[in-house]
């Protein structure tokens, strides 16, 4: 009887792990830039690990008025403030998993100063017993502006008086001499920064005639509005307008008598390109 050789092999599996252990890693790369006085947040946010998370500045400056604070859940550090100085500041970030592992992330952050200024550079003239408007207008900072006269004289009859946003300071009422005034504006910010700006107003003579222009309508599509030129000789000019002129009609109630003038109209459209000078016309003021 023959016997039967039974052979066992032993079989070894070595079995991969399934998953690896996930580290703490900080995801946010970069922090948006500030402004001096005006309210700052951002925050800086981590993932992986287990929590709680320990953050730290481990290099580097915050700007100051900046503080930070993990937040209830440990996955964040919130930066919150005011800040108080224009600059730019880098620092390092670190975070501390609950098993050890460490992650940084290095930042720059800029805090651009928050200033106050006045944007308007010139007024127009004005005429003696004729009803004057304009604004002298201001942004940055934050508001109320405080406004004020600081130097030189108004044209006798004129008020200023900010408006009720206070970002503008306006000048009305109606010019009760001729002459040439000068004077200097000043606007603070509710954070103390001061911005000043002079100007100088030509209050013309009552006048005895006034100049009545008209002309055709351009043809373009997209004709924003005129300008008026006027000059003494048909070569030399200055715009009188203060304004794009809507309609294709005009008054000039700022000429002098015994005097004689040219007058050219362009068209402009609503990319602010200005066409070439129309034919001159010439009045005469008695």
């Amino acid at each position: 009887m023959k016997s039967k050789l039974w052979l066992c092999a032993l079989l070894l599996i070595a079995f991969e792990p399934l998953c690896t252990a996930s580290v703490v890693s900080i995801t946010t790369t970069s922090l948006p830039d500030g402004t001096v006085d005006a309210s700052y947040s951002a925050d800086i946010q981590a993932s992986g690990g287990c929590t709680p998370y320990k953050w730290a500045v481990v290099s580097g400056t915050l700007p100051a008025g900046i503080t930070v604070t993990p937040s209830s859940a440990t996955t964040s550090l919130d930066l919150t403030g005011t800040p108080l100085q224009a600059g730019t500041y880098l620092f390092t970030v670190s975070v501390t998993g609950c098993g050890g592992h460490v992650s940084t992330v290095s930042y720059e952050v800029v805090i651009q100063p928050f200033v106050v200024s006045i944007t308007t550079t010139t007024l127009p003239n004005g005429t003696v017993d004729t009803s004057y408007s304009a604004a002298i207008q201001a942004s940055g900072g934050c508001t109320p502006y405080k406004w004020a006269v600081t130097s030189g004289t108004l044209p006798a009859g004129l008020t200023v008086t900010p408006s009720s946003a206070t970002t503008s300071l306006d000048l009305t009422g109606t010019p009760l001499q001729a002459g040439t005034y000068s004077f200097t504006v000043s606007v603070t910010g509710c954070g103390g920064h001061v911005s000043t700006m002079s100007y100088e107003i030509v209050i013309d003579g009552a006048v005895s005639y006034t100049v009545d222009l008209s002309w055709n309508a351009s043809t373009s599509t997209d004709v924003a509005g005129y300008n008026i030129y006027r000059g003494p000789d048909g070569v030399t000019w200055s715009k009188i307008n203060a304004e794009l002129v809507a309609p294709t009609l005009y008054t000039d109630a700022t000429v002098a008598d015994n005097m004689t003038y040219y007058y050219a109209v362009t068209a402009v459209d609503t990319c602010s390109n200005e066409s070439a000078k129309s034919p001159a016309v010439k009045a005469v003021i008695p």
